[in-house]
């Protein structure tokens, strides 16, 4: 004889208790889920301004290590009337132009291997901050002849102090070749860039010039 089955399911209460639990569940791990993606996306970005701060250094690096007056064969002892090393700005608002041995002429070209560089800040209407620029121009002495391009977009502030040729050796805030008659012997480089987060993180670096020394 066949037994009755039991036609008995989930009670009202049991089946809201269940929908609780699983929304705890769910909230928890789309919690856990979010905040790894946020930390993911925090840390990425982290290592985006850190790469960028190592161009930004490397790149200047590589310049003013290859800063050489216009013309002159021994910087040492000869002048140039042409402004081949000059500062500008301040307050973190720094400007540095240039002659250096960075161009690279292509066959037939009449530009030499010198080139006029200048680095400074433009305002970045976006995010309020600044684009670091650098111009290259082979044509030396003669404007809008160069390229310019942005290294970086996210900077707060951009310094440089030069270290003396006198016997003290001491560092200086601004620098003109054409008063000074000479390369200074290091210029000590300093960016804030704004992290990921709002904070201002401050790189710098200190790059000696081997022409001047």
């Amino acid at each position: 004889m066949l037994q009755p089955t039991s036609s008995r399911g989930f009670t009202l209460m049991e089946l809201m208790l269940a929908i609780a639990i699983s929304a705890v569940v769910l909230t928890v791990a789309f919690s856990s889920f979010f905040q790894v993606i946020r930390s993911k996306e925090f840390t990425e970005n982290q290592l985006e301004m850190y790469n960028e701060a190592r161009f930004i250094l490397s790149k200047m690096t590589e310049d003013l290590s290859m800063a050489f007056p216009r013309g002159v064969v021994y910087p040492t002892t000869e002048a140039s009337d042409f402004p081949f090393f000059i500062s500008g700005g301040g307050e973190g608002k720094s400007s540095l132009r240039f002659t250096a041995f960075t161009h690279h002429p292509g066959p037939g070209s009449r530009t030499s291997d010198q080139a006029e560089l200048f680095y400074f800040l433009a305002p970045n209407p976006e995010n309020g901050l600044f684009y670091l620029m650098r111009s290259e121009n082979p044509s030396i002495g003669i404007e809008n002849t160069g390229i310019e391009y942005a290294i970086s977009e996210r900077v707060v502030a951009f310094s440089a102090s030069f270290f003396s040729e006198d016997a003290e050796g001491h560092m200086v805030d601004e620098w003109d070749s054409t008063l000074r008659g000479t390369l200074p012997r290091g210029v000590e480089i300093g960016v804030v860039l704004m992290g990921p987060g709002g904070e201002e993180v401050e790189f710098s670096l200190f790059v000696i010039i081997p022409a001047a020394n």
